[in-house]
C-alpha cells in the first residue's frame, strides 16, 4: 500500500495573537498520532493580519483516507475552519 500525502490549512475565528497561533500548532502536534505522520507545520499569512496554519500529513492508504484527520484538527480551540488544500500519492 502507498501513502497519500495532504496539505490542510486550518484557520482561526479571526485574528489571533503569535500565543494563540502557537497553541493552536501545539495541539496539532498532540492529536496527530501514529499510522499518521506530521510532516511541516507553517503559519501562512493570508490577508488584512488573517493568518491560518497549513499542516502537511501522510496517511497509510488503508487508514480511511483523510476524513478523520480533518475532523480530528477541527475540533481544536479557535480554529474556525478546516480545509484540504492538496492532496498526492506516494
Amino acid at each position: 500500500m502507498g501513502e497519500v500525502i495532504a496539505l490542510i490549512r486550518l484557520m482561526p475565528d479571526g485574528v489571533i495573537d503569535d500565543n494563540q497561533l502557537k497553541a493552536i500548532i501545539d495541539k496539532v502536534g498532540e492529536l496527530i498520532k501514529s499510522p499518521i505522520k506530521l510532516g511541516r507545520v507553517e503559519i501562512k499569512d493570508i490577508a488584512f493580519g488573517l493568518r491560518g496554519v497549513n499542516v502537511t500529513v501522510s496517511v497509510p492508504d488503508s487508514e480511511g483516507g483523510l476524513e478523520p484527520v480533518v475532523e480530528t484538527l477541527s475540533k481544536i480551540d479557535k480554529v474556525d475552519n478546516v480545509e484540504v488544500i492538496d492532496v498526492g500519492r506516494i
